[in-house]
This record gives structure tokens, sequence and C-alpha cells, in this order.
């Protein structure tokens, strides 16, 4: 789960705050997701599965529905890694309210 919480840390870094938060890391080698508050009053989150070994992010449509955004992060979490940057800038719109699915 140490990639989990650092593509998770990272998005905090850029301001997203975070609304919920549930860790299973007992089932599939660690599975989580994390809810975050963009600035414009919507919700986007990050999901990890712990049994294929990825994240990626999901926006908010309606309560309680979710559309996939963005790239599948695998593997370590490499802040450097060309998707690792998508990802965080796709997060950073969609805290900013700049992005919609």
């Amino acid at each position: 789960m140490r990639e989990y919480s650092t593509i998770r840390d990272a998005i905090k870094s850029l301001g997203a705050t975070v609304a919920e938060e549930h860790l299973q890391p007992e089932f599939f080698g660690g599975s989580a997701y994390c809810v975050f508050n963009a600035n414009q009053g919507s919700q986007f989150r990050l999901v990890w599965d712990g049994k294929e070994g990825y994240g990626f992010l999901q926006s908010a449509t309606s309560p309680e529905q979710w559309q996939d955004i963005g790239p599948h992060l695998s593997g370590v979490a490499n802040p450097q890694a060309p998707k690792f940057v998508e990802l965080l800038s796709i997060a950073k719109a969609l805290i900013n309210g700049t992005t919609t699915v």
C-alpha cells in the first residue's frame, strides 16, 4: 500500500482535502480508496486495487456514481514517471474545477 500512500499524499499536496478514506490492507495485498473534495464542491477519488496492483482516479458523475478518468498506475509509484505526472495533472484540474468527465 506504499504506492497508494505515495499517490494519495501527492494529491493532498496539490490542495485536495480528504472527505473519506477506506483502507482494507487485509484484502488482496491492500485495497483502498480516498475521496477528495475539489474547490468547486465536486468530488473525485483515488482507488487502489491491491489484487491487480494499480491505482486510478474516478470522478463523481452523480451521487454514488463514479467514472474512471486518466491513466492506471501500476507498480511502484514514481513521481517522475509520465503516467504519475499525467494523473497528478488530472487531479489538479479536478481540484480546480477546470476539467469534467
